[in-house]
């Protein structure tokens, strides 16, 4: 009996150094480069690289970040929106598309300027076409920020061509809807980024001039009332304001973005060097600014506080 205990705890001995030898000189297993590489958990996200001229970012509150990508300019069908997830995956929401660009969230559903379209895509990736390029009052050349306000109503700019031609704000109400809001050469070149500001109210910046202007809406068929507040932003991309109430605008040609702790207030260049600084957003937990760093095919994350 003893013989027998006293073999069988040699084998086991045996084996379990035989194991442990055999790990020690194993390969290690090599990364699927499929897919990306999870963020260790407790560091912070700083950037997300290997985008496709990445164009609009937008924050859910459970975190995740969902990012147009052009992809090819002018190549239909190869566009899509991104998901980032918190620990740094990527993944695609929905592909397809032609040249995504502004993009906004309202109801756990984004809203995608998509060149003469604008898209509705819920988060499980149902597309659904909310106005197609016939439904406006003018034909779409240029689709390209969103903004949502309180009541569901859809703004959307047109940049038109390089001359401003065929530009102007549109707003989509929640019956489907579309009205003009502002017309081509009524005081801004080429609108893009919109930023609701009060009832009625719209901040717009003029890609074509950098200018800054205040745009108020309005009843029924009024004028529009157009105000210049600033200028000097190269070529004025996106608008964003923070927890605190600061505006924030990005300077596509100049890599840069502008602080103003209000509209008319003197800008503070908060950080420059950038290929080309698209349509900023704001990261759920406020203390990052979202900024799709286009021809250099990132999502950089610029610290706020």
């Amino acid at each position: 009996m003893k013989n027998t205990v006293r073999s069988t705890f040699r084998l086991r001995w045996l084996v379990a150094a035989l194991a442990v030898l055999t790990s020690a000189t194993a390969p290690a297993a090599e990364p699927n480069s499929a897919e990306p590489t999870a963020r260790p958990a407790g560091t912070t996200l700083k950037e997300v690289v290997g985008l496709t001229n990445p164009e609009s970012a937008v924050a859910h509150a459970d975190g995740r970040i969902f990012v147009t990508e052009i992809g090819a300019f002018n190549k239909a069908g190869d566009g899509k929106v991104t998901v980032v997830h918190p620990d740094g995956r990527t993944e695609t929401l929905v592909g397809g598309l032609n040249d995504p660009k502004g993009m906004d969230l309202f109801g756990d559903r984004l809203y995608v300027a998509d060149v003469d379209r604008v898209l509705r895509i819920g988060l499980d990736g149902t597309v659904t076409e909310l106005a197609k390029p016939g439904d406006f009052p003018n034909k779409p050349v240029f689709l390209n920020d969103i903004e949502i306000d309180g009541d569901g109503v859809v703004y959307v700019s047109d940049s038109g061509d390089d001359k401003g031609q065929g530009a102007g704000i549109y707003a989509i109400a929640p019956d489907g809807g579309i009205r003009t809001v502002l017309g081509a050469n009524a005081g801004i070149m080429r609108p893009n980024g919109l930023l609701l500001d009060g009832p009625r109210s719209l901040l717009v910046a003029d890609f074509g001039t950098g200018k800054l202007f205040r745009l108020v809406m309005k009843k029924a068929d009024g004028k529009p009332a157009l105000k210049l507040l600033y200028s000097g932003f190269g070529a004025a991309d996106g608008l964003l304001r923070d927890r605190d109430g600061a505006l924030y605008v990005s300077d596509w040609k100049g890599g840069k973005v502008w602080r103003l702790s209000k509209p008319r207030s003197a800008p503070q260049l908060i950080t420059e060097g950038h290929k080309s600084s698209a349509d900023i957003g704001l990261s759920a937990d406020g203390h990052y600014l979202l900024m799709p760093d286009m021809m250099a095919g990132t999502l950089v994350f610029v610290p706020l506080k």
